[in-house]
């Protein structure tokens, strides 16, 4: 008698509370990255709001980013946020990443991501920051589209690759509103 198996592979959460975690700013999926560094004016994030919060599996707290900000004819600022985003290089290794997830800040949802790209890399540490390091293996939603209330995560977002990859970018491409920059308190990268 043949006996068929069935194998069920798991998905979860790769990622671990002490990754390095890279903020970027003025970056599109394929383009050359931009360091964000601490601050409060374009192309910083708030010091205590670090692009390391994103992964301390606490949503009290948050990564806010000012990424470039372009101005309407009234002076406002408009798409704050957007074209800002993070890398990091997975210190588990290569992994195939399936899926992502992202939970709300407590706080101004006019500051959520909504759509963003991810892009993967099996590149050295000093390549990364090179947009031809980067395949763009994602380009969607966030989850969050309909906003689900504060410090809540939106549902699972999935996606097909086929490609294992140790480092991995995401960028946020849209946010629900008009606002000064973008925020969020959580991402999970899902796969195995």
């Amino acid at each position: 008698m043949n006996v068929i198996e069935t194998v069920h592979l798991v998905l979860l959460p790769v990622t671990f509370t002490n990754e390095t975690v890279y903020g970027i700013w003025n970056t599109v999926a394929g383009g050359n990255s931009t360091l964000s560094l601490p601050g409060t004016s374009i192309g910083s994030y708030y010091p205590s709001e670090m692009p390391s919060n994103i992964l301390d599996k606490n949503i009290n707290t948050k990564y806010t980013n000012f990424g470039p900000c372009n101005y309407n004819i009234f002076q406002t600022a408009v798409n704050c946020g957007v074209q800002s985003g993070l890398y990091l290089t997975l210190q588990r290794g290569a992994i195939l990443l399936l899926g992502v997830r992202f939970c709300t800040a407590l706080s101004l949802p006019n500051r959520d991501p909504i759509t963003i790209t991810i892009e993967g890399s099996n590149q050295t540490s000093t390549a990364l920051m090179l947009g031809s390091s980067w395949t763009l293996i994602y380009n969607g939603s966030t989850g969050l589209s309909s906003n689900p209330g504060r410090g809540i995560y939106g549902p699972t977002q999935s996606f097909s690759n086929s490609i294992v990859y140790s480092s991995y970018r995401i960028l946020v491409t849209s946010i629900r509103n008009v606002t000064d920059a973008v925020q969020y308190a959580e991402v999970e990268l899902i796969g195995y």
